[in-house]
């Protein structure tokens, strides 16, 4: 009876919110790796590393690891909870939270 043509695509309505789901991921990502960037640097400056060992062997290490574990590790977390249900004021107050924690690290 209906024309393909004229069927609503079952895709139509979602292709929405996947791509906000995918900025959400995406934004939280990048976020994750600035803290973990700002947290690898402040135990170096707290550790009294000369500034020739951040850039070889371990250091190096470290530099290159860490922060995009810590993006990947936030992102996922944050897309869990999204797929959860929680989005907007939670997830924007666990982020405040987490630049709060990070603040007062650096305050150290």
């Amino acid at each position: 009876m209906f024309c393909r043509a004229h069927t609503p695509s079952r895709f139509a309505a979602s292709s929405l919110p996947v791509s906000r789901f995918s900025a959400l991921v995406g934004m939280t990502f990048v976020f994750g790796w600035v803290v973990g960037l700002v947290v690898v640097f402040k135990l170096w400056h707290l550790s009294n590393a000369p500034r020739y060992l951040m850039f070889s062997g371990v250091g190096y290490v470290t530099l290159m690891l860490a922060p995009p574990l810590l993006g990947f590790a936030s992102a996922r977390v944050t897309g869990w909870l999204a797929t959860r249900g929680f989005g907007g004021a939670p997830l924007g107050l666990l982020g405040l939270g987490v630049i709060g924690a990070v603040v007062g690290f650096c305050a150290l």
